[in-house]
């Protein structure tokens, strides 16, 4: 996810989601003044400058945003208007160890799209709970399940982008393909030491409302079209849209616009909700 500017431009669906947790799942937390907040993967700055902060107490101490893409961090930073209680920093939460100056610092941790990139899941919550003071919780939302990955694994079955597509797993979320991803994540919260308060996955969908707009918005976040040579981009995201065709979950709508014939795209997918505490 490296190409900020188009990843600001098409985002809707994850705002969307970001909106629906703020709005419904943001009471959960209770504050106190002169708190330390972090969000894990904050991409563009977005969601956090647009929708998160306009909901927070405004006696926080710190808000910390952090992302694995120092193009997204330098994008996010560019928005801030030098506000000395904001910033943004590059971490990559998978990594083995934290910045020794984030050891129970924060009071609270929020992730919104984030962790579904993050195969190394129990190193990821080891890590923010290290980073939260005893106290002190974390409100988490990111896929559970979604077409997107199908169309991942099906497109590398074929020899034309097999070669581009290497390390599949990686890129899709660890919890594709369980049955009950709810308890596979509330497992991996209880071993590392957190108390969970809630542990959801909600049926969630979002129209897309054209094939043009669902292009970019797949150019936004796909891992693999920075792998593939400049010319073949284009045939790439052609192929994409052929296979989105094929899915039964995806529903598409035809109407007219302006006198053209458009299409939308109905997509359902599965979204994590969590929240959970340090114990004191």
């Amino acid at each position: 996810m490296n190409e900020a500017s188009l990843y600001s431009k098409y985002n809707g669906l994850q705002k969307n989601d970001a909106s629906f947790v703020i709005d419904n799942y943001l009471r959960l937390i209770q504050w106190h003044n002169n708190e330390n907040i972090l969000d894990v993967g904050s991409g563009d700055g977005d969601v956090i400058l647009e929708l998160l902060l306009p909901k927070l107490p405004k006696n926080f101490n710190k808000f910390v945003g952090t992302d694995i893409s120092e193009e997204m961090v330098q994008f996010a930073k560019s928005k801030c208007n030098n506000n000395s209680k904001i910033d943004f920093l590059r971490l990559d939460i998978s990594s083995s160890n934290v910045p020794p100056e984030f050891h129970e610092y924060f009071d609270h941790i929020f992730s919104f799209y984030c962790l579904h990139w993050v195969v190394e899941q129990r190193q990821a919550l080891k890590n923010m709970f290290d980073m939260l003071k005893p106290g002190g919780d974390m409100l988490l939302t990111f896929l559970a399940r979604n077409p997107i990955y199908d169309i991942y694994e099906n497109m590398a079955k074929s020899n034309k982008w097999a070669p581009y597509m290497n390390n599949i797993k990686k890129y899709i979320s660890p919890y594709h393909h369980l049955d009950n991803p709810e308890n596979e994540l509330e497992n991996f919260l209880k071993k590392e030491g957190f108390i969970s308060h809630l542990c959801r996955v909600e049926e969630r969908s979002y129209t897309f409302p054209s094939f043009s707009v669902l292009s970019k918005s797949v150019s936004a976040v796909n891992p693999f079209i920075k792998k593939l040579p400049e010319n073949e981009i284009d045939n790439y995201i052609e192929d994409y849209i052929k296979e989105v065709r094929k899915l039964e979950t995806v529903t598409i709508e035809s109407y007219n616009n302006n006198n053209n014939n458009e299409e939308k795209i109905h997509v359902p997918y599965k979204l994590f909700v969590a929240f959970a505490s340090k114990p004191q």
